[in-house]
């Protein structure tokens, strides 16, 4: 989840101009929705700030030439209606106002809860993001891990054949040497033999000092 786009003043400024030269709604919603998201706490702000400076548009009609008479009549008349409209005015003002104090407060009150849950999401965010670091730290430690245990195995492979190499090299020079021992026993009842047979030749022959 990536983290919510912080637009400037300027770049909701422009938006809210480009909305109302549409002739379209300007509010926090619509410039969250124009712009794509964003924080609804900040982008109010930037709204307010934007409706603070905004020049109002004029409308006021062109004035019409009345005769005096109609004049007359009409500024009594009206008088009378703005007496009239003005305690009209005063009570209806005063309850709206009580009204718009209380839209106000649960507005506000809505907006510190959202702007709570947008502080809450944003740690969440780093949370989850240090958590996916930490996932791949983890992925690689094992991935150097199986590695090194196959380099190891491998190892161990060569140094059992190696062994075995050496176990038969071994058992030849063990065989060898079991065939060197029995000739040189061979050799030495040979030996042996011969000796014998050179003492029975040797007392065969004349003694020369008996000769003379």
């Amino acid at each position: 989840m990536g983290r919510r786009a912080l637009f400037t003043q300027e770049q909701v400024f422009e938006t809210a101009d480009r909305l109302a030269g549409e002739g379209k709604e300007v509010t926090a919603t619509t410039l969250l929705n124009a712009l794509g998201g964003g924080s609804l706490t900040t982008i109010y702000k930037h709204f307010t700030a934007w409706q603070e400076v905004r020049p109002a548009a004029s409308m006021m009609p062109a004035p019409i030439e009345l005769p005096d008479s109609v004049q007359g009549a009409f500024a009594a008349a009206w008088r009378v209606a703005t007496t009239e409209a003005a305690r009209e005015v005063a009570t209806v003002r005063e309850k709206a106002a009580e009204e718009v104090g209380a839209a106000q407060k649960q507005f506000h009150e809505a907006l510190e809860q959202i702007e709570r849950l947008e502080a809450e999401s944003e740690a969440d965010t780093e949370r989850m993001e240090a958590l996916n670091a930490k996932v791949l730290e983890l992925e690689a430690a094992q991935h150097k891990l199986e590695s090194d245990a196959a380099a190891q195995k491998a190892t161990a492979e060569q140094l059992r054949d190696q062994m075995k190499v050496q176990l038969s090299d071994h058992e030849r020079l063990r065989q060898e040497r079991d065939v060197a021992v029995k000739d040189a026993a061979e050799l030495t009842g040979q030996a042996q033999v011969l000796k014998e047979q050179n003492k029975e030749l040797l007392a065969r022959l004349p003694d020369p000092s008996k000769g003379k």
